[in-house]
Parts: C-alpha cells; structure tokens; sequence
C-alpha cells in the first residue's frame, strides 16, 4: 500500500508530529532536569522513528482502521484475511464448441445463438487467503474440498489500486495448477484478475479474471469472480450481528 501514498502523506504527519513533540519537551524540560535529565532533539527523533516503525512495520495500522472505519474508503480498506471464492467459468461453453466441431449434426454459433442455448457457466468453489502489509501484499488460493481439477493458485504480483468513492480494489498475475492428465489440457499456467470493492457490501470483492490455458489451442477461459469474507470485517463501533459468526459456522 505504500506505494499508493501521496508525496505529503507521510511528510505532514512526521511535521506535526515534531512540532507538537519539540512543545510538549519544552515544557517539561524544567521538571526533567530537576531530576538530573538532560532532554535533547534527539529524544524528538526517537520516538518520532519509534511512531513511524510501529506503524508501517507492524499490524498496528490495523488497530487504526477500525477505530476510524472511514479510512477503509477514504484510503483503502484492510482486506487481510481468509475469504471464500467463487467462481462462474466460461469452460463449459468451450467444450460446447469442442463438442459441436466433431458432431456434424449440431450447429452452434456462439456469436448469435441465444443465450437459452448455452449451457451454464461452470462453477467453482475455493478458499483465498490475503496477506496485507504496507509494503507487501500477497494473495494464496486453494481448492479446499478438491471437488475439480484446481489443486492452488500462487500470486505471482499483487498490486493495490484506489478507486472514486470507495470502490477500490487489486489486480494480480498468479499462476494456477490444476491436477489433470489429460493430453489435451496444461497442469500449470498463469492468469490475471481485477477486483473491485462490493460498493453496498465490505465484505465482498467482485470482477473477473483471464489465464492463458491451452491458449495456442484457442481453450483459454474467463471467469467471473466473486470474493466474500469468511468472518465479516467490523470496526470497533459496530455491534456484531448474529454473534457474527464465520461463513463456515452460521
């Protein structure tokens, strides 16, 4: 997220933070020294370094986010966490047309049958977790039922991005394996997605994504994706609803 700051995010507070630091150690100079303390500039450098580590270089920037909800809109929200994925495939339609090429007497024009005709995008059920830092992100997912071919999905660049009124979200380059055998598929490539922060729902990412699968063969696929949290981000002024229990458990 770091990377996302503007040149004076970090450069105002560090200013105030020094201003009101070299203040506040004038007026107790007196009653240090009265007790053998010498205070200098240097103590102001300190915890000024000492402030500036706990919160970039540790989970403190969390504890933050949910004391001032807004700042998930207004800068980005924390995403970190497990999450359940689901996603909706266009495979199926491809083997459509695989299947109409070697039946000559079923005719399927994908460009204008209607959309009755197509059978229905396939769906996967699978597991992400997000590990979210200030100066890394990371992105794991997993078929945790192993009820198809996708075994794991390793993120290969994860990248945060701001959008008007809120809605941000990631782009990312993974690359996936698929536990398969067969001649005519891969075992391993790699794809793309872009998601986007649910505007009614802050549990929820949305978007698509895109791999290059057998692509040299014209079997590369597409998918809608959709992201909820296993257990509902809150800050600390929000009452929990139902106990607020986990996707898992409710």
């Amino acid at each position: 997220m770091f990377k996302m700051l503007p040149p004076t995010f970090l450069a105002v507070p560090v200013a105030w933070l020094a201003i009101f630091l070299l203040i506040g150690l004038n007026a107790v100079s007196p009653s240090l020294k009265a007790i053998g303390l010498s205070p200098t500039n240097s103590w102001v450098v300190l915890v000024i370094q000492g402030v500036v580590a706990l919160f970039f270089l540790t989970p403190a920037w969390k504890l933050l986010w949910k004391l001032v909800p807004p700042l998930n809109r207004w800068f980005y929200p924390d995403l970190s966490g497990e999450w359940i994925v689901e996603l909706e495939s266009n495979f199926s339609r491809i083997e459509a047309i695989l299947d109409a090429a070697m039946d000559s007497t079923v005719t399927l024009d994908m460009r204008l049958c209607p959309s009755d005709v197509l059978p229905p995008l396939q769906t996967s059920r699978l597991r992400a977790k997000i590990t979210q830092g200030w100066v890394s992100m990371d992105m794991e997912v997993w078929n945790p039922d192993g009820d198809g071919p996708i075994k794991q999905s390793d993120t290969i660049v994860v990248e945060p991005f701001r959008g008007r009124q809120g809605k941000h979200g990631l782009a990312y380059i993974f690359e996936q394996q698929n536990e398969t055998d067969t001649p005519s598929d891969t075992n391993c490539f790699k794809g793309a997605a872009w998601i986007v922060r649910d505007r009614e729902d802050p549990n929820v990412l949305h978007g698509r994504m895109w791999n290059d699968r057998m692509w040299r063969r014209g079997m590369n696929t597409a998918a809608n994706v959709r992201l909820t949290r296993v257990t509902p981000w809150r800050s600390f002024w929000e009452r929990p609803i139902n106990g607020d229990k986990s996707l898992e458990t409710a």
